[in-house]
């Protein structure tokens, strides 16, 4: 199972700890090209053109250390079939861990493909 590191430059200011869910959305969006890419590359299955949406994060925790925490970023995998008028999407998640220094966060996960066989 392969890793994705993430890596956000902050700028004075930027993710005051401790930061909100909705504090994080923004820098998550600048980087939703390349979570997408990296689930869609772990998808065995890839019909109907996948593709992410919808990210929300809930489960938001800062260690003792307040520097270090998790989240949990979820999202639909959208699916739309050519041939038909048929779509349809899937609700999954990435667990993340996260490090904050001063001028970067480090976004740690890794996706687990959940279909049972």
């Amino acid at each position: 199972m392969t890793e994705i590191n993430i890596r956000i430059q902050l700028k004075k200011d930027d993710l005051i700890i401790p930061f909100s869910n909705q504090d994080l959305i923004p820098f998550i969006d600048k980087h939703q090209q390349e979570i997408n890419d990296y689930v869609i590359e772990q998808l065995e299955d890839k019909d109907g053109a996948p593709h992410l949406s919808d990210f929300s994060i809930s489960g938001l925790t800062f260690y003792t250390n307040s520097t270090e925490g998790s989240f949990r970023l979820h999202f639909k995998i959208d699916r739309q079939f050519c041939c038909s008028d048929l779509s349809s999407c899937q609700m999954d998640y990435i667990d993340f861990k996260f490090n904050k220094s001063h001028d970067s966060i480090t976004l740690t996960g890794s996706y687990t493909v959940w279909t049972i066989q």
